[in-house]
C-alpha cells in the first residue's frame, strides 16, 4: 500500500507560541539570560549601594537628633537634608511593627526575583523596574534589621510632607514602572 509523502519540514524561527497562563519557552525568559541578569543586578546592587551610602553619609555628615544640622541644597527649601529615623512604613504608617515590615520586605524580595525570572529576555524595561524595586526593598530592610527596626530618612522637598530616603525613590519609581509595563503588556495581549 502506498504512503503519502509527507511534506518536507524546514527549520523556522523559534517563537513564543505559549498559550495565556502558561511559561514560554525557558530559553526565551531572563532567567536564562546572561545579559538579563547582569541588567537587574547591576540595577539592584547599584541602587542599594547608594541608598546604603548616602544614608550613612547624611546622618555622618548632619547629625541625628537635637544637634543635627539642616542643609538646604536648593533654595529657597526646595530640597532640603534632615535626619530623621523613621519607626514605620511608607509614610510614618505603623509604628512599631518592623518584624511585620521586615517579613513583608522579605516577601517582597522573593516575589520581585520570581518575577524576574519569569519577564521575557527583551523586557528590560520591565527588569530596569524590578532592579529599582529589589533595591528600594533591600534598603529599608537593612535598616529595619540592623537599625533597631527603623529607617533612616534625610531628604525633604518643599511640597512634600514626608521625609524619604532614596530606597524609598526607587520604590516610588519602580513600582509605577512595573504596573506601567504589565498594563501595556496586557493591551499588547488584548490586540493580538
Amino acid at each position: 500500500m502506498n504512503q503519502p509523502i509527507s511534506p518536507v519540514s524546514t527549520p523556522t524561527a523559534k517563537t513564543d507560541i505559549s498559550p495565556p497562563g502558561q511559561d514560554a519557552a525557558p530559553a526565551l525568559l531572563a532567567r536564562g539570560s546572561p545579559l538579563a541578569w547582569l541588567r537587574f543586578v547591576l540595577i539592584a546592587c547599584g541602587g542599594l549601594t547608594a541608598d546604603l551610602w548616602t544614608k550613612h553619609l547624611a546622618f555622618a555628615k548632619l547629625g541625628y537628633g537635637p544637634g543635627s544640622r539642616i542643609v538646604v541644597l536648593i533654595p529657597p527649601e526646595v530640597l532640603r537634608l534632615r535626619t530623621t529615623l523613621n519607626p514605620g512604613a511608607v509614610f510614618g504608617v505603623g509604628p512599631g511593627l518592623a518584624p511585620l515590615f521586615i517579613l513583608i520586605s522579605l516577601v517582597a524580595i522573593g516575589f520581585v526575583v520570581y518575577v524576574f525570572m519569569n519577564t521575557q529576555r527583551g523586557q528590560w524595561v520591565m527588569q530596569i523596574a524590578l532592579g529599582l524595586i529589589l533595591a528600594g526593598a533591600m534598603g529599608n530592610l537593612y535598616d529595619r534589621a540592623f537599625n533597631g527596626g527603623k529607617v533612616r530618612d534625610f531628604i525633604l522637598l518643599q511640597y512634600w510632607p514626608w521625609i524619604f530616603n532614596l530606597a524609598d525613590a526607587m520604590l516610588c519609581i519602580g513600582v509605577p514602572l512595573l504596573i506601567v509595563c504589565w498594563l501595556f503588556q496586557g493591551s499588547q495581549v488584548h490586540q493580538s
